[in-house]
């Protein structure tokens, strides 16, 4: 998301390219000082640099929030299943090990079980040696 952001504000820079001098020349050459049309450029690109600030700290926010994970407790399969608000994921009081995370689940192991949660549907399926033995909603 940060990567298409830069890239259309360089195409919006790119768009209007012109270099500073022939910016502070064009503005002298309609009669106003040299003075206000630095002030002026100064202005132009503090608002560019502005705009590019608000919208990497926007998308670095929505980027905090999508890793927060919300906490649950839950029994399934016959085993007490439990997150915390870290993403750290207990089965029967023992902490279990990230195996795979990414954009649609995270898969957890914890001794002969493989417990995956799917971020979007927050449904919890609990495997062992493969096969589900348990799924339910958190």
């Amino acid at each position: 998301m940060i990567n298409k952001l830069a890239v259309l504000i360089s195409i919006a820079l790119l768009a209007g390219c012109s270099t500073q001098a022939s910016r502070m020349s064009d503005c002298e050459s309609q009669g106003i000082s040299k003075d206000a049309c630095y002030i002026a450029e100064q202005n132009k690109q503090a608002s560019v640099t502005n705009a590019a600030e608000t919208a990497a700290l926007r998308n670095a926010a929505k980027s905090v929030e999508q890793t927060t994970y919300q906490p649950f407790k839950t029994h399934l399969a016959g085993l007490n299943i439990e997150a915390n608000a870290q993403g750290q994921m207990y089965v029967d009081g023992k902490p279990a090990l990230i195996t795979e995370d990414n954009v649609d689940a995270i898969t957890y192991q914890q001794g002969g079980f493989d417990i995956i949660h799917y971020k979007r549907t927050h449904k919890l399926f609990v495997l062992q040696n493969g096969k589900i033995v348990g799924r339910g909603k958190i």
